[in-house]
């Protein structure tokens, strides 16, 4: 049984890797054929806009509330799904995976909320 699970999460882990590799290669394409393109209609190429197409856009961090409502929202699910089961057995355990979520979302609402009253834009 143990066996299975690593060759799963080996799986994944590739399936997932190969999927970004991926995705970088066709942004790559992507900006590359928008250079060709600029130079063919005799654009004028600085070196600002080049260094600003090969870097990355930077992630502000942004999104904590969303994804915080979203964990809470699963952990809220797992608990009653615990309740609709009606076992005390399923309940405790439902409950206690659900804390894992629940306090990462709340971590995450915290951040958010914090940031935004110190006036920064989250």
């Amino acid at each position: 049984m143990e066996a299975d699970i690593i060759i799963t999460i080996a799986i994944m882990t590739t399936v997932m890797f190969a999927f970004f590799q991926i995705a970088r290669l066709i942004r790559t394409f992507s900006v590359q054929r928008t250079l060709r393109e600029a130079l063919l209609r005799g654009s004028q190429l600085t070196p600002e806009l080049l260094a600003g197409m090969e870097e990355p856009a930077q992630s502000r961090g942004g999104g904590d509330d969303r994804i915080g409502l979203v964990l809470i929202a699963i952990a809220l699910a797992m608990i009653g799904f615990g309740v609709l089961m009606n076992s005390q057995d399923i309940l405790r355990a439902m409950t206690g995976v659900a804390l894992f979520p629940l306090f990462v979302g709340a971590a995450l609402l915290g951040r958010f909320w914090l940031v935004r009253r110190a006036g920064g834009d989250a």
